[in-house]
């Protein structure tokens, strides 16, 4: 991990692959009590609510790590 400033004071955290993979796990096994895996899945399957701020926070820290790509 990297942390470093821009010009106008704002801190940026630069995780390594590996990092940011273990830190979405336990982000997802704290808010779901399931895996990143589990949580794909049953996203993807339409099982869990997008109403739900949890779900959507999870579903934005996915796609952070995809590149914003989907969250898969």
């Amino acid at each position: 991990m990297t942390v470093d400033e821009t010009p106008a004071g704002t801190l940026v955290v630069d995780f390594t692959e590996k990092e940011y993979n273990d830190y979405l796990e336990g982000e997802v096994r704290r808010g779901t009590g399931l895996t990143v895996a589990e949580f794909v899945r049953a996203y993807e399957a339409g099982e869990l609510d997008d109403a739900d701020p949890a779900v959507s926070e999870l579903v934005g820290l996915l796609r952070i790590g995809q590149n914003g790509d989907r969250a898969a």
